[in-house]
């Protein structure tokens, strides 16, 4: 009966002992998951801010770019200082010709220094803008984006890109400009967003400029004014707010995660916004996931204490009858505690060394020593077993890595930089890119990152190009050899749904960059961006 009692009490000692540190974890995975649910949501909200932002910079300095060189044609001087039956046709031609290079049909304008219209690109009457603001920068000299504005010849939300016509005086006589049709942004802005995700982008004076969950088509400007973020971005401020918003524009309120941000180039705010609803289904989902395998882990827990405590009692049992027979053949006088203390001693010292060993094997075998990245095999498994789970029409991205001139680096500055610099480059790949997303090495100067779940390949894409900008800065100071690196991208189901089909396309893709000249980006194998 007392081997019984102390089983039992063994049982629920190991039980007890294994049941504190389990329920710490679980609570501590559980608050931890509230606070990492929460930055990653700030994270792509400012992710997504970042993507819109880089798309408006872009567009309005193409923008820019061809108005300045139109207003810098000495033609175009010309034609706004001569009188109306002096103008060449020609410059209403080649005015008409610019949509060429933009691909759209959005209205082109010269106006002379009284404001009026001398030449439209569309049938509308020329008038008189002398009462416009972007009239009245373009005659101080200054290049001018306007807020959002409803076009007179068609109803649509545009705004106004300007700049300003100089006689050889330096002096402003005209200006050349552009209605931008603010459709095809409120598009890529819809093409961002997600189910649980909305984006929205505010002119300067908080008019809506697009929204992912509107249409904006209408001849009626909508405000934002209300919106706390929209002040804050304004204000010249960065990050994220909690505020209580509208939902779908109607009466209902949610407590919303607001990422603002502020295009400098045009002082428009972009605003990311995402119900805390959405996050905390996740959290509840995780918090149910973790209570469930908690039980199944203290049934386990349960069974395996009865199991090592009959294990434990039948080993005392028999140390006490061989100690017992010892004791009535020989009358030698044995102690039991030193017996079981010395065998309990060496099968935690056999089982520390077993598991630290497996242990120490199991990482040699995963992680590539030099940089701490997942190994070939590691990667490419993890990476198959990713791809094969992903849902149909998951978009993920395969980025390739090749490091320009690293031969060099070993020839002339010796090994031991080498190493270094690999080291260095697989720090910076690791503060790049997510928890979630797989990093590796292959060996030598190959490196390959899988980015899952992405909402389109522009995400894909501004990785590869910091990580170019980053390869250059690698060993800096140093002007013996000019590290770069070419990066080849490979989407699916764009270039194949499995590792195999991605692998090849985005290892052609650095390929052909190589080819090129090294130091750029190829997605798809197809054109190579060059880095600058």
């Amino acid at each position: 009966m007392k081997l019984k009692s102390v089983r039992t009490k063994l049982t629920l000692l190991l039980f007890c002992i294994a049941l504190i540190p389990l329920l710490l974890v679980i609570g501590f995975y559980l608050v931890n998951n509230i606070s990492s649910s929460i930055d990653n949501a700030k994270s792509d909200g400012l992710l997504r801010n970042s993507i819109v932002n880089e798309h408006i910079t872009e567009h309005f300095e193409r923008n820019l770019a061809v108005l300045r060189t139109i207003a810098r044609n000495p033609m175009t001087l010309q034609y706004t200082l001569a009188k109306a039956e002096n103008r060449d046709p020609l410059m209403e031609q080649t005015l008409s010709r610019t949509n060429d290079v933009f691909n759209d049909s959005d209205n082109m304008i010269i106006t002379d220094k009284n404001g009026d219209q001398l030449a439209r690109t569309d049938e509308y009457p020329l008038i008189n803008v002398e009462h416009r603001r972007y009239f009245h920068e373009a005659m101080q000299g200054s290049e001018y984006i306007s807020d959002v504005l409803i076009s007179l010849a068609n109803n649509r939300l545009i705004t106004v890109l300007e700049v300003p016509v100089f006689d050889e005086n330096n002096k402003a006589v005209g200006m050349v400009q552009r209605d931008y049709d603010l459709s095809a942004l409120q598009q890529f802005v819809k093409e961002l967003s997600s189910a649980n995700t909305r984006v929205m982008i505010t002119d300067s004076v908080g008019n809506l400029v697009a929204h992912s969950e509107e249409t904006l088509e209408s001849n009626q400007l909508i405000g934002l004014s209300t919106n706390p973020a929209v002040a804050a971005a304004l204000a010249g401020k960065k990050g994220s707010i909690d505020a209580v918003l509208s939902v779908h524009g109607g009466s209902k309120k949610e407590r919303m995660l607001v990422s603002y941000s502020k295009n400098e180039i045009s002082g428009w705010v972009i605003i990311t916004e995402r119900s805390y609803r959405y996050i905390w289904q996740k959290v509840v989902t995780d918090a149910l996931t973790a209570v469930i395998i908690g039980g199944i882990m203290l049934f386990l827990l349960a069974l395996v204490s009865a199991f090592i405590a009959e294990k434990a009692t039948r080993k005392i049992r028999a140390i006490s009858s061989l100690v017992g027979r010892a004791a009535d053949e020989s009358g030698d006088s044995v102690s039991l505690s030193e017996l079981g203390d010395d065998e309990l001693g060496q099968m935690a010292q056999a089982i520390s060394k077993i598991r630290s060993s497996r242990d120490s094997y199991r990482k040699d075998a995963e992680i590539d020593k030099l940089t701490g990245l997942l190994n070939k095999a590691t990667f490419e498994r993890l990476c198959r077993r990713t791809l094969s789970e992903n849902q149909p029409g998951t978009f993920a991205s395969l980025i390739v890595i090749d490091l320009d001139h690293f031969k060099e680096v070993n020839d002339t500055l010796g090994h031991q930089t080498g190493d270094a610099l690999l080291h260095d480059f697989g720090e910076v790949l690791r503060r790049l890119f997510r928890p979630t997303d797989l990093v590796g090495r292959f060996g030598g100067d190959e490196f390959v990152v899988l980015l899952n779940d992405l909402p389109g390949k522009e995400i894909a894409l501004l990785k590869a190009k910091r990580i170019v900008e980053a390869a250059k800065t690698i060993l800096t100071g140093v002007d013996v050899v000019k590290v770069s690196a070419s990066v080849g991208i490979s989407s699916t189901p764009q270039h194949g749904i499995d590792y195999d089909s991605l692998f090849a396309i985005a290892d052609k893709s650095v390929y052909a960059v190589k080819e090129s000249g090294r130091n750029g980006i190829c997605y798809g194998n197809e054109e190579v961006l060059r880095s600058e």
